[in-house]
């Protein structure tokens, strides 16, 4: 074979192979721990091999931070026109995600292990869709004169996702919906009054 040759295409990536290593990884997660949920015992509970998990994603680390941190189960909700019931919805999803056990075994040593530039850069390409969503929200309500404009919404987006995680990982258990409101209504206010960082 010369250098000219055309080089013949990979193995279309098998999409259901895929969705279940990461269901496998959430479950040994929430069944034996961050430590014990290797990719050798992810291959075996899904029915693949190694160098197949590893075809698609280079390290343990970027499986296990795809697996928590990937969409899963819990799909992102269409605008309703009514922005404080859309926030409400939105931190019911995203402690849902955090209070799941996978996430409470997994969230610990992610980020003890995620001390590295490629690890942030990893992380923000998993959460740039929902990320995306999220400020669309916000430029929805501010287009047609629900907020004020100005509002930084990555700045709400981080103390959605990281308010969501520090309850759920510290408060198991209790009533939901009282953290629901308060925090709803806390990013609502910060949405109307139009927060923002400074940052350019």
């Amino acid at each position: 074979m010369t250098s000219d040759t055309p080089r013949r295409p990979g193995r279309p990536r098998d999409a259901d192979k895929d969705l279940a290593v990461l269901i496998a990884a959430r479950h040994l997660l929430a069944e034996v721990g961050y430590p014990q949920t290797t990719v050798v015992a992810i291959a075996k509970r899904a029915g693949v091999n190694t160098p197949a998990i590893y075809r698609r994603w280079p390290t343990r680390q970027a499986l296990l931070e795809e697996a928590i941190h990937g969409p899963g189960a819990h799909t992102l909700p269409e605008p309703t026109g009514d922005l404080r019931a859309d926030l409400a919805t939105w931190v019911r999803i995203f402690l849902a995600r955090a209070d799941s056990p996978a996430a409470r075994a997994g969230v610990p040593g992610l980020l003890a292990d995620s001390q590295t530039e490629e690890a942030r850069r990893r992380l923000l390409t998993i959460g740039a869709p929902v990320r995306k969503a999220f400020a669309e929200l916000l430029g929805g309500a501010v287009d047609d004169g629900r907020i004020a404009p100005g509002t930084d919404p990555d700045l709400l987006f981080e103390i959605l996702s990281g308010t969501t995680t520090f309850h759920a990982l510290l408060r198991v258990g209790g009533q939901v919906e009282p953290f629901v409101s308060g925090l709803a209504d806390a990013l609502y206010v910060m949405a109307s009054q139009g927060v923002a960082t400074g940052r350019a």
